[in-house]
C-alpha cells in the first residue's frame, strides 16, 4: 500500500511546490461537498459516486458510442429480459487481498438488492420486482434472475452505486459506511485519510489488476495518490489550477471555464452532467399534493429560456423532458408543456402558504436557479421558505421521503444513460416504499407505460411506452424541465481523463500520457 498525507485544507495547496503528478505521483483535486457515504449502496450526490468509482469496481464499464465493457467480468450474456449471466475474471483481488470469487460478487449484488439494505439504487440497477443472484465458483459465474423483466441490468451494473463491497465490508456495515474498513474495497483505491469537510486520501493499490480493456487503450499511469479538497468555490478552484496547485477540477460556472481558453497546455472535457427540472413533493398534507393544477402554475411561472439564462449563462440545451434530446426515446414535442403565462400562474398560486424549497449549493449556478425558483413562486403570490444546503445534504433530505419540503428542482445525473432511469425519479414506488420516485406521485398510467417499455427488447415499441409514460408527466404536471447542466472537466498539462458520451469516469485518470 502506499502511504500519503491528507492535504492541509480544502483551499490549500496539497504540497509545498507546484510540481505535477508526473512528478509526485499525485492528483490533487477538489469535490462541492464531502462524500455522503463511503457505502457505493447509500451513495448520494455525483461526489460520492466519483470517490465510489475510485474505491469499488462494477462488474461492467462504460466505454465509447454508449456501449459497454468488461470491469470484474470478462463476459457477459443477456438471455431475456430477466435472465442474465456473467463470468467473473480471476484475477480480481480485494484491498486486504481475498480474492474476488463469483461467491464474493453474488453476496455483494443481493446486498444491493436486498430491501434491508434501504438502497434507492436497487430499482435502478435490477428493476422493480425480486431478484435472485446465484454464484458458481468452479464456473466462476454469476446469474441475475429477476422476477420482472427490466432491460436495462447491464447498464445499472456498470454505475458506481452497484460497485462490489467486499467481505470486510460487507461484515462491518458501521465502518463500511466511514471508510474505515481497510479490506472491503474492490476497486484500484483504497481510503487512506478523511477528515470530514476538509480532505480526504486516496492511496492506489500496489497489488490491482483489473484494470477494464477499453476499445481506446489508456496511455499514461494511475495516479498513486489522489488528494481531495472541498470546495463550492469555483473561482478559487481556477486560481488553483492556473497556479499548479490543484491538477483536476469540476466546472458549471461558464465565466470560470473562460478563464482557461487561452491555456493551451491544459485539458478541458465538456460534458452535458445532468439534466435539470423541478420535482413536487406529492405526499398527502404537501400543498401540491393532489393539486395538479398547483403544479400546473408552478410551470406557468417558470421561464424555461430566463432560468438557462442564470443557470448557464444560456450555454445549455433547454429540455423538453427529464432527459436530453440526444437520449433515445425522449419527448421533443414542446407543445406538450404549458406556455410561460404569469398572469395565469399568479392566479392559481396567489394566497398559497407553507411552501418550502430546497436549494443545492452545489455551485454558483444551482444556488442561483433555486433563488429564481424562489423569485417567480413569491412574485405569483406564493408563501415561499428556502432553505439552502450543500450538495449532500440536499440528496439525502429528499431522498428520505418523509422530509420537510415541497418543491425542489435536480440535477438529474442519469449515468445508466437511458431515459427510464430519470423516469424512475417521478414515477414508480416512492424512495420510503424501496422505489426511486422523490415525488411520491400516484401515476398508475405512468407506472404502467414504464414498466411495459422495460418489459420490451424491441426498440420501436420500447420508445413508444416511454413515450407515453412522459406524456402523463406533463398531463399530470409532475415535473417542469428547465436546462442541461453543462459541465467542464479541466486537467493540467501532465494529467488526462477519459470520456464515454457525457459520462466522465473518474478511475481513467492517468499521470504523464502525452
Amino acid at each position: 500500500m502506499v502511504t500519503a498525507t491528507a492535504c492541509a485544507g480544502a483551499l490549500a495547496a496539497c504540497a509545498t511546490s507546484t510540481a505535477g503528478p508526473a512528478e509526485t505521483g499525485t492528483v490533487r483535486t477538489v469535490l462541492n461537498s464531502d462524500p455522503s457515504s463511503f457505502d457505493p449502496t447509500q451513495a448520494q450526490g455525483q461526489q460520492t459516486f466519483q470517490v465510489a468509482s475510485l474505491l469499488y469496481d462494477t462488474l461492467l464499464r462504460r466505454d465509447e458510442g454508449s456501449t459497454l465493457t468488461g470491469g470484474l467480468a470478462t463476459d457477459w450474456a443477456t438471455e431475456s429480459a430477466s435472465e442474465f449471466t456473467f463470468t467473473i475474471r480471476r484475477d480480481a483481488s480485494c484491498s486486504d487481498g481475498t480474492p474476488i470469487t463469483a461467491s464474493v460478487v453474488a453476496d455483494s449484488l443481493r446486498r444491493l438488492a436486498d430491501p434491508a439494505t434501504e438502497s434507492t439504487w436497487k430499482n435502478l440497477v435490477f428493476g422493480l420486482g425480486e431478484v435472485n443472484v446465484t454464484a458458481d465458483d468452479r464456473a466462476s459465474t454469476v446469474r441475475v434472475s429477476l422476477a420482472e423483466p427490466f432491460t436495462t441490468l447491464p447498464q445499472g451494473l456498470a454505475i458506481p452505486q452497484s460497485g462490489i463491497v467486499c467481505p470486510a465490508g460487507l461484515a462491518d456495515p458501521e465502518g463500511l459506511e466511514a471508510g474505515t474498513v481497510p479490506g472491503a474495497f474492490s476497486g484500484p483505491y483504497t481510503v487512506r485519510e478523511a477528515q470530514q469537510g476538509l480532505s480526504y486520501t486516496l492511496a492506489l493499490r500496489e497489488d490491482y489488476q483489473a484494470w477494464p480493456d477499453f476499445s481506446t487503450p489508456l496511455k499514461g499511469e494511475p495516479p498513486r495518490r489522489i488528494e481531495i479538497g472541498i470546495s463550492t468555490d469555483q473561482s478559487t478552484v481556477a486560481n488553483q489550477i492556473l497556479a499548479g496547485d490543484l491538477d483536476l477540477g469540476q466546472f458549471a460556472d461558464p465565466d470560470a471555464v473562460k478563464r482557461f481558453t487561452a491555456q493551451p497546455d491544459l485539458h478541458q472535457y465538456l460534458v452535458t452532467n445532468s439534466t435539470a427540472y423541478v420535482v413536487f413533493n406529492q405526499r398527502k398534507g404537501r400543498p401540491f399534493a393532489d393539486r395538479p393544477d398547483l403544479r400546473r402554475a408552478v410551470a406557468m411561472a417558470v421561464d424555461q429560456k430566463a432560468f438557462n439564462a442564470i443557470f448557464t449563462k444560456s450555454t445549455a440545451e433547454v429540455l423538453t423532458s427529464v432527459s436530453p434530446a440526444s437520449f433515445r426515446c425522449v419527448n421533443t414535442d414542446r407543445s406538450l408543456l404549458p406556455p410561460h403565462d404569469p398572469e395565469a400562474a399568479a392566479k392559481a398560486l396567489s394566497g398559497v402558504t407553507g411552501v418550502r424549497l430546497i436549494g443545492n449549493t452545489a455551485n454558483r449556478q444551482f444556488s442561483g436557479g433555486a433563488d429564481y425558483l424562489y423569485e417567480v413562486l413569491t412574485d405569483a403570490g406564493a408563501e415561499v421558505t428556502m432553505s439552502k444546503v450543500d450538495n449532500a445534504t440536499f440528496w439525502s433530505t429528499i431522498a428520505e421521503g418523509g422530509s420537510d419540503w415541497d418543491v425542489v428542482f435536480l440535477g438529474d445525473l442519469n449515468s445508466v444513460g437511458a431515459i427510464s432511469a430519470s423516469l424512475d425519479r417521478v414515477i414508480g414506488p416512492s424512495v420510503e416504499d424501496g422505489g426511486r420516485n422523490y415525488s411520491a406521485s400516484d401515476n398508475p398510467e405512468g407506472e404502467a407505460a414504464l414498466a411495459e417499455g422495460l418489459a420490451t427488447t424491441d426498440p420501436e415499441a420500447q420508445c413508444a411506452a416511454f413515450q407515453r409514460a412522459q406524456r402523463t408527466l406533463f398531463e399530470r404536471s409532475d415535473i417542469v424541465p428547465l436546462a442541461g447542466s453543462p459541465l467542464t472537466y479541466v486537467t493540467g498539462p501532465d494529467l488526462t481523463i477519459s470520456v464515454f458520451d457525457d459520462y466522465v469516469d473518474l478511475a481513467t485518470m492517468r499521470v504523464g500520457a502525452k
